[in-house]
């Protein structure tokens, strides 16, 4: 999915790092020059392909792409990298559209869906299907759509959108058409996102704030943070306690004897409460909500262990940056490459990895709010998708051995 990036980690071309996998590219565009227009590349499973796996590092793409003896043609569709992309991002009204035929059986030939998402994907698509329909289905090769954030959303769309055109495609589930979607931004309504789990999987690195980037996790995070504020004032640490002591010029000191009493070591909520609190916010929400979209497909969340937390934080506290100082690099690395991938280089390091996943839906509770930790930009970032994953394979596979 990042190597419609064109920033393979090699620094090799896009067309020899596919070709070291075993696919030839058949066509690359990286020009996005108004929002709504995505970059994208094509390849396609070469000739000499014996089946084998290429021996690459755990950080390479080619164990998603290589399948053992298998036709297989991969659209790769490109993020966030510009500002045009950027805009694209900010169109993010749920709309309803009408479809030719539905995506999937028993299905809707209505959805809605991301504004900015679907405009794109259906000019992506109006491109794509005369190649993919008169060429690469009829010549037996098995669609591949990946993507990473922007490029994952639409990998989603562009999908079931090739699905409503061609019959095949609908027939076969995932046999002729599969998805994977990494960091993907809430696309679809709640139906749709469950309709596409056939042939559509996403996968969310722990914090990840791109994934909840929607009204229905912002409502039910005021709503936790209503619960907590109510805690507050319930031991007379509400702003308008605070402002009033303040007003009335009470000394340091006064204030720390008032607030350090016997409770000083209390958590303002115990775990228990905290569940709770979280629970409620979320039953609270219409699942069908008009204006709520969801993660699309099967949704593999990949999360990382509380208890490494201190252990990173403490090795993070020298070399991260804060975030105003992340912002201003990304602007001006905006005029002079006109792309936003610094941040890969900037924060590649000392970025937790994620240590197990669970399998669920757009409706897992971990993306119904957001999550307020210091790594919910560091989360969203390609590398550190690829970190997390190799992490996660690594341990599967010493579990295995032994």
């Amino acid at each position: 999915a990042d190597l419609a990036y064109n920033e393979h980690v090699s620094g090799e071309d896009l067309k020899v790092v596919l070709k070291g996998m075993g696919y030839d590219l058949i066509k690359h565009d990286t020009t996005t020059p108004v929002p709504g227009y995505l970059g994208h590349y094509i390849a396609i499973s070469g000739d000499d392909d014996d089946g084998s796996v290429v021996a690459e590092d755990n950080n390479s793409s080619s164990s998603l792409l290589k399948k053992e003896k298998e036709k297989i043609a991969v659209i790769g569709i490109k993020g966030t990298s510009t500002l045009e992309d950027l805009l694209t991002d900010m169109c993010a009204n749920s709309v309803e559209y009408t479809l030719d035929h539905p995506f999937y059986d028993g299905g809707s030939n209505t959805l809605r869906c991301h504004e900015g998402v679907y405009i794109s994907s259906q000019r992506l698509v109006a491109d794509l299907l005369p190649l993919v329909k008169n060429l690469l289905i009829p010549s037996g090769y098995k669609i591949v759509v990946v993507g990473h954030s922007l490029g994952a959303g639409c990998a989603t769309i562009v999908s079931l959108l090739l699905r409503t055109s061609i019959p095949s495609l609908r027939a076969d589930s995932d046999k002729k058409l599969k998805v994977w979607a990494f960091a993907s931004p809430p696309v679809l309504d709640l139906d749709s996102s469950r309709g596409c789990s056939s042939f559509v999987t996403t996968v969310v690195n722990n914090c990840d704030v791109v994934p909840r980037f929607n009204i229905g996790p912002f409502v039910v995070t005021v709503r936790l943070l209503r619960a907590m504020h109510k805690r507050l004032k319930e031991r007379n640490l509400g702003m308008t306690d605070l402002l009033l002591k303040d007003w009335l010029k009470k000394s340091h000191n006064d204030l720390e004897e008032e607030e350090c009493d016997d409770e000083k070591d209390e958590m303002l909520m115990s775990m228990e409460e905290y569940v709770l609190a979280i629970n409620d916010a979320i039953s609270r929400s219409d699942d069908h909500d008009p204006d709520h979209l969801y993660v699309p497909g099967k949704v593999l969340v990949l999360y990382d262990l509380w208890e490494k937390e201190q252990v990173f934080e403490e090795g993070r506290k020298e070399s991260t940056k804060d975030y105003a100082t992340i912002l201003k690099e990304w602007v001006k690395h905006l005029k002079e490459e006109d792309t936003l991938r610094s941040i890969d280089e900037v924060h590649a390091k000392n970025v937790p990895m994620a240590e197990e996943a669970i399998l669920s839906d757009g409706t897992c509770k971990a993306l119904r709010l957001i999550e307020f930790d210091g790594r919910l930009i560091d989360d969203h970032l390609a590398s550190s998708y690829r970190s997390s994953i190799a992490n996660i394979l690594s341990s599967v596979e010493n579990t295995t051995v032994a």
